[in-house]
């Protein structure tokens, strides 16, 4: 079998995995370069545990076990690394090379984070949690998250984090490393030595590669989608 013929074969399997009718694609929008224990993927009422160098998909969750860890790199180069009892809906994804103004909507349901930005344009990303907006201006930042309560801490960059449900809505700006707490009722400033500071770093030390950035082409990923269908004929 060609190799053409084995990433269309591949990539049929792999839309059955996810529970698509025959001919239908699902969307590949990166893959996995860091699984750690337990990682799995879900799509409706679909469980699928993943692996290093897994594809993942637009329109799907991901969810990490007890003393879990992973990581996705997507195919603008951002890089997300994601901790223990975390879940993730991969909301939207937009990007080509020949056109890089895209979009990428993720919301980070529960859980810790550290969001590295890739290639698209500051305003093409949409981060939410169950409390709290974050606009994006070409960032490294960490978040922890409940249902109910969110702390989200820059490392380097610039961001504006927003409630989303309070009325009327606030905002902070944070342009240099500093941390803001947010609940449904507002969202203020951590002060440095209070407590609430979240740092995701933590994770990084005894796991390599979970915290340094990857490149999509160095996780072994796929085939872009624009370049997957042509290859398929579709």
């Amino acid at each position: 079998m060609s190799l053409v013929r084995r990433i269309c074969f591949a990539g049929f399997v792999g839309g059955l995995a996810l529970g698509l009718p025959a001919g239908a694609s699902a969307q590949q929008i990166g893959a996995t370069t860091v699984v750690k224990n337990d990682v799995s993927r879900l799509k409706g009422t679909q469980r699928n545990l993943l692996a290093q160098g897994d594809t993942v998909f637009r329109d799907e969750a991901v969810q990490t076990g007890a003393d879990s860890l992973a990581k996705i790199v997507f195919l603008d180069q951002t890089n997300l690394s994601i901790g223990p009892n975390a879940r993730i809906a991969l909301n939207q994804y937009v990007y080509s090379e020949e056109r890089p103004a895209g979009k990428v909507a993720l919301n980070l349901l529960k859980g810790t984070y550290r969001f590295v930005t890739g290639d698209l344009d500051k305003k093409a990303y949409e981060i939410k949690t169950p409390v709290a907006t974050i606009g994006v201006r070409g960032t490294v930042f960490d978040v922890w998250t409940t249902a109910g309560r969110s702390v989200i801490t820059l490392e380097e960059g610039e961001i504006r984090v927003c409630t989303r449900k309070a009325s009327p809505q606030a905002c902070l700006t944070l342009d240099q490393p500093g941390a803001v707490v947010v609940t449904a009722g507002g969202v203020s400033s951590a002060p440095r030595g209070s407590g609430t500071r979240f740092s995701f770093a933590g994770y990084c030390g005894a796991n390599p590669g979970l915290c340094t950035p990857t490149r999509f082409a160095e996780g072994g990923g796929v085939p872009q989608p624009t370049a997957f269908a042509a290859l398929c004929g579709r």
